[in-house]
């Protein structure tokens, strides 16, 4: 029986600090032998919202090819279900993000899903969830990358 190809794909978003998942995805599909794909999906009509965010999604772009990265940008209302339908029509088999946002909200209200939430509920079953950075990733390593 033939092993499946690892997929790896990277969620990343018009900020530097993108510039780490990119390295650190790079590094995960390295050690599996893994194909390397590197997502931005803007919500709304339009990749760029800004001259700021133009220059930094041209950064990571540049910089993820250089990886052996496939770049993927879109635009999309429901972020969430374009990235899981995205994993699914890929066949992804893991998927890179960065930490959550520290949760809002006072104590006793019902919290809204947060968009980290609705990602990691609208990828495919069998997807293993990667998150940058890694509890074992030292500090001093984190400010090597990027």
């Amino acid at each position: 029986m033939e092993k499946k190809l690892e997929k790896i794909l990277v969620l990343v978003t018009a900020q530097k600090s993108s510039l780490r998942l990119i390295e650190y995805g790079f590094e995960v599909a390295q050690s599996c032998g893994g194909e390397y794909h590197i997502l931005h999906v803007q919500k709304g009509d339009s990749l760029f919202q800004s001259n700021d965010s133009l220059k930094l999604l041209q950064n990571l772009a540049d910089y993820g090819c250089r990886r052996g990265g496939i770049l993927h940008l879109a635009c999309e209302g429901d972020v969430a279900a374009y990235i899981g339908r995205f994993a699914e029509a890929e066949e992804v088999t893991q998927v890179i993000l960065g930490q959550p946002p520290a949760p809002e909200g006072k104590k006793g209200k019902k919290k809204r899903e947060s968009e980290f939430e609705k990602i990691l509920a609208a990828l495919p079953e069998g997807v293993k969830v990667l998150q940058y950075p890694p509890a074992e990733l030292e500090q001093a390593d984190r400010r090597k990358i990027g």
